[in-house]
């Protein structure tokens, strides 16, 4: 998978930028504050249909303009996909083929997009719900049942809240609500436990080959009920719903539930968080990148396309040149940089890229 052409006008601070791809790797340069970041964002758009600096789609719309445009043409195998976004205050439409999609679901995952960025680093001490967001992001792109899933169980948590806050009690209506949940979380949760288990399966040896040491990466997975097969765990979360029901009449909300769930990294059974360098987390974190690129391309039979933003900066030669041996030929990779550094593409096609103030124009490009 490869994006080919990318048009974008008036998201952040570019006004009508069309641009062409080849495969391999993309070197966008250019100095701090001119763009580059926002390339990789509109990009990531176009995949997950949501920001990854943002959660408000009006702070995407370039000063002074009323909404904006990112529209991409992608190759997948032996098809192109034409994807289009528009954003707006308070509405987004989504487009295949000129298409409007009547549900994301739809949208997400017909192309790929695997980002590593500096704030990826706060991952681990981050409150919970940026590793839920992580874990729900990169599930969604595999699994339209998960995105549908999570889809439903949100709109049901959101009107279970929105009725506790009317200052009513109606405990019938919130068994009917309690049992339509109940059923969401179950696949919600059974999803998240395989994803990280499958996660730490593939990143495991590009964590050693990157970190060039023998530490075990593993995680827990934190929710609210233990049960393990699926009726089970269902009639466990319908009992502890009633048993907090009180509690949420009087906080007016929802005090317990898979949208609380939480994941503890670990380096040797040591909390990444409290234990591990700024290098180790680094090293965890494109281990995970990378392994998400192959997770993809076993489900798929299709590599993503990875976005790696000022990653290279902090990484010395050698471990450049371990990430990229890592990342298959096929792989079609964005980096971000200041400056035009000391790479060894591994004999990949490339193109650079030079960002200033918003504008995009073509350097050159050849085979490294």
């Amino acid at each position: 998978m490869m994006i080919t052409k990318l048009h974008i006008r008036n998201f952040r601070n570019y006004q009508n930028v069309d641009l062409s791809f080849d495969s391999g790797v993309q070197m966008i340069l250019g100095k701090n504050a001119q763009g580059k970041t926002n390339l990789l964002e509109a990009i990531l758009y176009l995949s997950t249909t949501r920001s990854h600096r943002s959660n408000d789609d009006r702070d995407l719309i370039r000063y002074g303009e009323e909404l904006f445009i990112i529209e991409g043409e992608v190759a997948r195998s032996r098809q192109k996909i034409k994807l289009k976004a528009i954003g707006e205050s308070g509405k987004k439409h989504l487009m295949i083929y000129q298409e409007t999609v009547a549900k994301v679901s739809q949208f997400i995952g017909e192309c790929n997009v695997i980002l590593f960025c500096p704030d990826d680093l706060m991952l681990f001490q981050a409150a919970p719900k940026v590793r839920r967001r992580f874990i729900d992001m990169e599930l969604s792109k595999m699994s339209k049942v998960y995105t549908q899933t999570l889809l439903q169980a949100n709109k049901l948590l959101k009107e279970r809240n929105q009725f506790l806050k009317q200052n009513q009690t109606d405990d019938i209506f919130l068994e009917v609500l309690d049992e339509q949940l109940a059923e969401k979380e179950v696949t919600i949760m059974e999803q998240r436990k395989a994803f990280l288990a499958k996660l730490i399966e593939f990143a495991q040896p590009f964590y050693r080959e990157l970190s060039d040491d023998d530490t075990m990466l593993s995680c827990a997975y934190h929710t609210f009920v233990s049960e393990c097969d699926k009726e089970s765990r269902k009639q466990a979360i319908l009992e502890k719903r009633k048993k907090c029901r009180e509690r949420d009449y009087m906080l007016k909300q929802t005090t317990i539930g898979c949208h609380k769930d939480d994941v503890t990294f670990y380096l040797n059974d040591h909390p990444i968080e409290e234990y591990a360098s700024q290098g180790q987390k680094r090293c965890v974190l494109l281990a995970m990148k990378i392994g998400l690129v192959h997770m993809i391309y076993e489900l798929t039979k299709e590599y993503p396309i990875l976005l790696l933003d000022d990653v290279f900066s902090e990484l010395d030669q050698e471990r450049r040149k371990r990430l990229l041996k890592a990342l298959p030929k096929e792989v079609q990779i964005f980096i971000s940089a200041t400056d035009l550094e000391v790479i060894d593409l591994e004999g990949r096609s490339f193109q650079v890229w030079k960002v200033h103030n918003g504008t995009i124009h073509k350097l050159k490009g050849g085979i490294s």
